[in-house]
């Protein structure tokens, strides 16, 4: 399988925003630049290496939460390259799948040690198996706008009440609040795509659950299956 250059990232990125970006070729300039987990992604010539390299750094817990786009990256990854995007201060893994139309479709794996030095709020809302994720392999996974169809980076998440401009959020739960309800002050925005839709946790409901946004309903479902759809519209349209 021929493997992705500078110029079928150019094509893949037609569509977003203005993003000067550049693959990072291993040598002595690009060394400091790498971290160490990613250096065999980027020193392989070949597709195929660079792929098992990049996959072998994710935990099999996150990945079986996420059955379809798990699938899509066994079946459907062309590529994996290190870039650097203007837009970023570090740079990132960039997974190339094809879309059901046959498109080339680019998440963005973050460096873990961009992180952060603090938790956003509600994170511990999170399950076990994002925050090592989230740690460990990718402080971020999304698509064209660093948002979209998947987790957003720790360090850029904000409370649902910050992202749509209300008062400030709730550190605890008032005390009418029913069982299972949903306060949209005690939620944090994880994912998304663009306007459309939000991925939310709180820690007013059991880890492993999550609360999803698409106007005008908030619904309740299990967190696994929310982002494995999320993840999934980049690749159905």
């Amino acid at each position: 399988m021929a493997g992705i250059d500078t110029a079928a990232l150019t094509q893949a990125f037609s569509d977003w925003a203005p993003n000067q970006f550049a693959i990072l070729e291993p040598g002595e300039d690009t060394r400091h630049r790498i971290p160490d987990a990613w250096w065999p992604t980027a020193a392989s010539p070949d597709p195929d290496e660079r792929k098992v390299a990049a996959m072998a750094l994710w935990n099999n817990d996150f990945l079986a939460m996420i059955p379809r786009f798990a699938q899509a990256l066994r079946e459907r990854l062309v590529d994996v390259r290190v870039v650097q995007h203007s837009w970023l201060p570090a740079p990132t893994l960039d997974y190339v799948l094809i879309d059901d139309e046959g498109r080339h479709a680019v998440w963005l794996g973050e460096d873990p040690a961009t992180f952060g030095d603090t938790e956003p709020t509600f994170f511990e809302a999170l399950p076990p198996q994002a925050d090592t994720f989230l740690r460990s392999v990718h402080a971020g996974f999304t698509t064209w706008d660093g948002e979209s169809c998947g987790l957003i980076a720790p360090a850029r998440m904000q409370t649902y009440a910050a992202y749509v401009g209300w008062p400030e959020p709730l550190s605890a739960p008032p005390a009418d609040l029913e069982p299972d309800s949903i306060h949209p002050l005690r939620m944090l925005r994880i994912g998304g795509r663009e306007s459309y839709s939000d991925l939310l946790v709180s820690p007013d409901h059991p880890q492993g659950f999550a609360i999803t946004y698409f106007e005008p309903d908030f619904d309740v479902t299990l967190f696994g299956h929310a982002l494995d759809e999320l993840m999934m519209m980049a690749l159905e349209g």
